[in-house]
């Protein structure tokens, strides 16, 4: 069994923990590479727009 804990991924666009099992969406950023977004559910489905961590990129 796993002990350890681990940090729930925000979502880029409002900020709340993506959960496992939810129609998330995760990939690298557009612009940098270098970034992960993660959209949530809710924002995924209205195309909200979400903003790099590491470069500032915004996209929908």
């Amino acid at each position: 069994m796993y002990s350890g804990s681990y940090d729930m991924p925000k979502c880029n666009s409002c900020g709340r923990d993506v959960h496992p099992g939810e129609m998330s969406e995760s990939f690298s950023c557009p612009k940098c590479k270098n970034a992960r977004i993660w959209r949530c559910e809710g924002c995924k489905g209205r195309s909200k727009e979400y903003k790099c961590s590491a470069c500032g990129y915004k996209g929908k």
